[in-house]
């Protein structure tokens, strides 16, 4: 019992570790909200002789996307054609020759074994008493 459950014990603990490191690896789904915007820091004090203040640029402001390269068509070559499966080795005859030759080696096991034991043995001698 002492093993079964030290068994089960090192299973659970096992998948624990899977999952933990499962879930330290994998990146977050894409469709999770952006982060929060903090507040934009404190804008150094105007410079003497400044009139306006300067205001800082919002954050989630984006450069413009370059745009993209022409596409350009080539002409694809053949694909080499993979080699041929190798046949399983159930449909082997080797295979089938073995299971038949177990088959019959079985067949003559129990034919033999099971006969009754009170019959007379298949000798030229008969079935000689002792006693």
């Amino acid at each position: 019992m002492a093993i079964l459950r030290r068994a089960i014990l090192l299973a659970l603990v096992t998948l624990f570790a899977a999952s933990t490191a499962r879930a330290q690896v994998e990146p977050p789904p894409a469709t999770s909200p952006p982060p929060p915007a903090t507040s934009p820091p404190p804008s150094p004090p105007p410079a003497a002789g400044s009139s306006a203040p300067v205001t800082p640029l919002s954050p989630t402001l984006a450069p413009e996307q370059a745009p993209a390269p022409p596409l350009v068509l080539t002409e694809r070559t053949a694909q080499e054609q993979p080699a041929p499966r190798p046949q399983p080795f159930y449909l082997q005859t080797w295979f089938w020759a073995a299971v038949g030759l177990v088959a019959v080696t079985t067949t003559i096991i129990l034919v033999v074994s099971l006969r009754d034991p009170r019959d007379p043995p298949d000798t030229t001698f008969g079935n000689m008493h002792a006693f």
